[in-house]
């Protein structure tokens, strides 16, 4: 690729640019050294976004803190081809140290010549024209400008060079072309936009790579409510009826009848990302002749009772503490206090609860009962299997033909559930309810993992073997797993928990289970989970920043057959994961006998007016609650997140702990 360097000088005698929030349409006229003056619109330079980003280079001039000077670099592909993500180059750049802003100049499956353009006549146009993207550098990275009369020389410092050759070392422009696709998409997330639901991620993800959506949703979801025409070719609402009991064939006679109606519009794929779908989806697509995982690997794997089964690992429905207590009793099914009790059909860890001892054992069964989906093979009963102590980790892989393309381990850390109210205090940063003891709603999520590197193994190793003999062959797999027996514990220093190498005089909690005793000096892998989907909410974006990877793009690719570039995107960086980040999910916690109405504003706007030295240390972000709106106490079994916010440091994962723990001490919201 080629990249051009652009300086952008302030002259004294011209007057300041506009604002680039200056309301309706605009232009600017600018006088390059040697080309005299252009007057340069979103016409003039292709896109609208080229545009905005012009003016945040004239903004960066005007108001920096090299005033006087702003520099970008422009990218350039030197191969003829189809660019085979129209936004790779913010996509892998946007979160580079280096990087101010980033933004794409390419339109989706855009073909690029692969001429080099020569600068000797090119003018600020032609630059535009001919790159697939550009990058504003940072003010922090640049060297003071050498100027020789009105010539300006700007050193870009080697490791720049270095991180963005690490940025975009995959190959992503195809020599071959490439048709645009259309893919059916059943169902969608139970969270519109402004709650942070995945599917604006999946939309944006299809736009980039040059694939057509076509919803089937509820009649009345949000999709058919709100202003989203823009988002698929065709919306086929389910029957009501449909969502409580999904089959195959309603699906089949769906898109028959839309092919009959659209006899051009080839279907190339047909997917979904709700679990309680993936099953009747699968049969459809094989009844259709469509790309497809079998039918009994998601039966097995969105069933936890079934998949404990899977695993040899204990694992029993119940509906009563009485039928509980019964079980316990037979050393031979291996089961004691304290137990984990869930829905054997259920997400986002609802209805998850640890249980210590017989008295908390029936209200456990009724929040899991109240927060799971039913299902006719499991009626009333709920799941028990043994709690396995032991850090817990997100396994994230990316399967294509049977081989593990890509894979990431990040610690998922201590719940209400995992610790002692001492711990829970240093963990969470406030008083710990009783509620909020008992359940798994997620905390903190760290990339990259700190386990040891042979407990990393353990769990790759575990994780792809449980996958393949479960009989997937391609997809995105979001694995919850524990390791048993680890060589490390959760520990507080100086307020900061984070997992340290256990102490001698503690010893790992020995696996007993009646008169056996499992091997307590090995560790080993337990999964708990495994969903054949990317992560769930805003947890699949992290990824995105610290590896350059985006599950949903892959996931649309696989699902439509385009196994070549599902391959290509599932490259990271070159240098591995490119800082420390941790994923702060902030819980709504209040009391029961509030009416549950969210009564603020933004509250990561709020912390970063309050706090602005906190900017340089955050990454993606957002509230996803609006006051007046109302949620459920978390007695009840159903998790809500206030906000989540990605905290990183390039420094050392104690510096983004740090900076995470005060984040957290810094929000405020209320719930009345």
């Amino acid at each position: 690729m080629q990249t051009v360097d652009v300086v952008f000088l302030a002259r004294h005698d011209i007057s300041r640019p506009l604002e680039s929030d200056t309301p309706g349409p605009w232009a600017m006229e600018i006088q390059p050294g040697h080309h005299g003056g252009q007057l340069l619109t979103a016409e003039v330079l292709g896109r609208e976004s080229a545009f905005i980003f012009l003016s945040e280079c004239l903004r960066a001039v005007a108001e920096g803190p090299h005033q006087g000077m702003a520099m970008a670099r422009f990218v350039i592909p030197l191969q003829n081809g189809t660019i085979i993500r129209s936004d790779i180059v913010p996509f892998r750049l946007g979160d580079a140290f280096w990087v101010d802003k980033a933004e794409s100049f390419a339109n989706p499956l855009q073909v690029f010549p692969g001429e080099p353009l020569s600068l000797s006549t090119a003018s600020l146009t032609d630059i535009f024209h001919a790159s697939a993207g550009a990058a504003l550098l940072g003010s922090a990275v640049l060297e003071p400008c050498s100027k020789s009369g009105r010539q300006c020389t700007i050193r870009v410092p080697p490791e720049i060079e270095s991180n963005f050759k690490d940025k975009l070392s995959i190959p992503w422009i195809s020599k071959e072309r490439i048709p645009r696709r259309r893919l059916l998409l059943v169902g969608s997330s139970n969270q519109d936009p402004a709650g942070g639901g995945w599917t604006q991620y999946a939309r944006r993800a299809a736009v980039a790579l040059g694939i057509d959506l076509i919803f089937i949703d509820k009649e009345d979801g949000w999709l058919a409510r709100g202003n989203y025409t823009s988002w698929y070719d065709a919306l086929l609402p389910a029957p009501s009826s449909w969502w409580a009991d999904p089959s195959a064939d309603e699906l089949v006679r769906l898109v028959e009848e839309y092919k009959i109606k659209n006899t051009e519009a080839k279907i190339d794929g047909i997917a979904t990302f709700v679990e309680a779908l993936q099953v009747p989806v699968s049969v459809a697509a094989a009844r259709l002749g469509l790309p497809h995982e079998q039918p009994s690997a998601f039966e097995r794997a969105t069933n936890k009772y079934k998949l404990g089964l899977f695993q040899n690992r204990p694992a029993f429905l119940a509906s009563s503490a009485e039928e509980v207590l019964a079980l316990i009793e037979y050393p031979e099914n291996r089961l004691a206090f304290p137990l984990i009790v869930k829905p054997s059909f259920g997400l986002n860890s609802e209805g998850v609860t640890r249980v210590d001892n017989a008295s908390e054992l029936e209200d456990a069964i009724q929040v899991a009962r109240s927060s799971g989906r039913s299902k006719n093979d499991v009626g009333d009963r709920v799941l028990v299997e043994r709690y396995c102590e032991g850090p817990e980790v997100d396994v994230n892989m990316v399967l294509i033909d049977g081989e593990v393309i890509f894979n990431e381990i990040c610690d998922d850390f201590p719940k209400g559930a995992d610790v002692d109210d001492a711990e829970a205090n240093a963990t969470f940063g406030r008083a710990t309810s009783p509620v909020r003891r008992r359940n798994f709603q997620e905390t903190n999520m760290v990339f990259p993992s700190a386990l040891p590197d042979d407990e990393l193994t353990t769990l790759r190793t575990a994780v792809k073997d449980t996958i393949q003999r479960l009989g997937f062959k391609n997809g995105v797999m979001h694995v919850e797993a524990r390791i048993s027996q680890s060589k490390c514990s959760y520990q507080s220093t100086c307020g900061i928990v984070d997992l340290k190498p256990r102490r001698r005089d503690i010893p790992a909690v020995p696996d007993v289970v009646g008169e056996v005793q499992e091997n307590t000096d090995v560790p080993s892998a337990w999964i708990i989970e495994i969903n054949p989907r990317p992560p769930g909410l805003f947890a699949s974006q992290t990824p995105g920043s610290v590896y350059g990877i985006d599950y949903w793009g892959v996931s649309l690719l696989l699902g439509t057959g385009d196994k070549a570039r599902a391959s290509v995107l599932s490259q990271p960086f070159a240098a591995g994961a490119q800082n420390h980040t941790v994923l702060v999910m902030i819980r709504a916690e209040f009391d029961p006998a509030c009416e549950g109405i969210f009564d603020s504003d933004d509250v990561c706007a709020d912390l970063l007016k309050r706090h602005p030295e906190l900017r340089q240390y955050i990454g993606r972000n957002g509230c996803l609650l609006k006051r007046g709106q109302k949620i459920p106490h978390p007695s009840g079994g159903r998790n809500t997140f206030v906000a989540y916010i990605n905290v990183f440091s390039r420094k050392s994962r104690q510096e983004a702990l740090e900076i995470a723990r005060q984040v957290r001490d810094e929000i405020r919201y209320k719930i009345r």
